[in-house]
């Protein structure tokens, strides 16, 4: 019975130890506005490659509060609550703008992985962190997508430019997201500051607007919007664009980078501060620049070494890739081969985001009817309450009181909604 008992023990053991074996993974937790498919798509890959090279595999538990910006807001939040770590990884995505304001705050740990074949910069943009803190995955370009079937049957141009759009489209024809969720929408409208200057750039902003069915919450469903016919055009980054006209046809949609405003930005990632996993957040990072990662971004969908399940169509970091891959690649936009229009200022952009997003959703979003109502009599003023200078100097100093902040909102609320409702004489 004694000798059974031992053997039956033995037997459980070694049951036990092989269902650990065959079940043995690591946990790593991201936090991410990246959607469904290139969620799924990496966390296959990287699964399947740290299996390869360390002998686990990886469950990867992905967060999402609301996009990008929302996504900052509630890491912010919750490092005030627990400064040493939040129990999350990494961020991943939603454009460069987050990384330089978590970097100030110095909620990203530093991380020396192989950089060589990706270059520093990109017209005058850093692509990765002269400190190791951030890195960019991809490279992501901001246009017009566009219903072709729409404007064939109204008769309507495609737009070369931000301003031919903000002029010529009609009400209702644009679709746009919210920035204050968007942190893809909120570059579009920053560049067009950027670019025409703070005075000529809200006007373009705000005769845009005017032209906006609605400001959805995430960029993802304005491209989705456009490509369903509900608008002619939507605000997109590339591969949101791209993602619609892999799954509609070239035939039905287009998209577009506007020429008299080329900006290529890096979608980054970066390592939280007291990273639960930091070994894996660390090998997360080196497979995403790594060329196996960077090939999920620009091979097709079934190609050996790219996705699967998702089309994803991202332009890669590594220059090298788009010669290899030129003939199979459904990315047709080689970045570091187009004329970049003007050297964005992405430090400018992050120190004064807030005081932005702020004005976009006083005097536009939260006063839309009221706008639109304007543009229709031809009576809207497209003027904004405050000059650059005065909005640089609220985002240094009193814009960090929240009492104050919103005041300022509904101070500059109020300043809209009269302008707008004011009777010609």
């Amino acid at each position: 019975m004694h000798h059974f008992l031992k053997r039956g023990a033995k037997v459980v053991i070694l049951v036990s130890f092989l269902a650990r074996a065959l079940d043995a993974s690591e946990k790593l937790v991201i936090i991410s506005p990246h959607w469904e498919g290139i969620r799924f798509e990496f966390a296959r890959a990287f699964s399947d490659w740290h299996r390869a090279q360390h002998g686990t595999t990886v469950e990867v538990d992905w967060r999402d509060v609301g996009g990008g910006n929302s996504n900052v807001k509630f890491v912010l939040s919750e490092f005030q609550q627990r400064p040493d770590g939040i129990g999350i990884d990494l961020f991943f995505g939603g454009g460069i703008e987050p990384f330089l304001e978590l970097n100030r705050k110095g909620l990203l740990e530093r991380y020396q992985p192989a950089l060589d074949g990706i270059p520093s910069q990109l017209g005058g943009v850093p692509i990765y962190d002269d400190g190791c803190r951030w890195f960019g995955t991809a490279l992501s370009g901001f246009g017009i997508l566009y219903n072709k079937r729409v404007l064939a049957a109204r008769g309507w141009p495609v737009p070369s430019t931000w301003r031919e759009l903000a002029e010529q489209a009609l009400i209702g024809s644009v679709a746009s997201s919210d920035p204050r969720a968007s942190s893809t929408m909120h570059v579009i409208y920053e560049m067009l500051l950027q670019r025409y200057g703070w005075d000529d750039g809200w006007g373009i902003i705000y005769q845009l607007c005017s032209k906006v069915r609605h400001f959805d919450r995430l960029s993802s469903t304005t491209a989705k919007q456009c490509a369903i016919g509900n608008t002619a055009y939507a605000l997109a980054i590339d591969f949101y664009a791209l993602t619609q006209i892999a799954a509609t046809g070239k035939e039905n949609m287009g998209f577009v980078l506007p020429r008299d405003c080329v900006v290529v930005n890096p979608d980054c990632i970066g390592i939280l501060r007291g990273a639960p996993h930091r070994t894996l957040a660390q090998r997360f990072v080196e497979f995403c620049l790594s060329e196996t990662g960077q090939n999920l971004f620009m091979l097709p969908r079934g190609h050996p070494g790219g996705a699967q399940r998702f089309s994803i169509e991202r332009m890669s970091v590594r220059p090298a890739l788009y010669g290899r891959w030129h003939e199979v690649s459904l990315v047709t936009i080689n970045p570091f081969a187009e004329p970049i229009s003007f050297q964005y200022d992405a430090s400018k952009d992050a120190a004064r985001s807030s005081v932005v997003n702020s004005l976009i959703g006083a005097t536009i979003i939260d006063v839309h009817p009221e706008l639109i109502a304007a543009a229709r009599r031809g009576t809207l003023d497209v003027r904004p309450p405050v000059g650059e200078e005065e909005a640089m100097r609220l985002a240094k100093g009193e814009w960090r009181d929240t009492r104050f902040r919103l005041r300022k909102e509904l101070e500059w609320q109020r300043w809209a909604y009269e302008r707008y409702t004011k009777k010609p004489h």
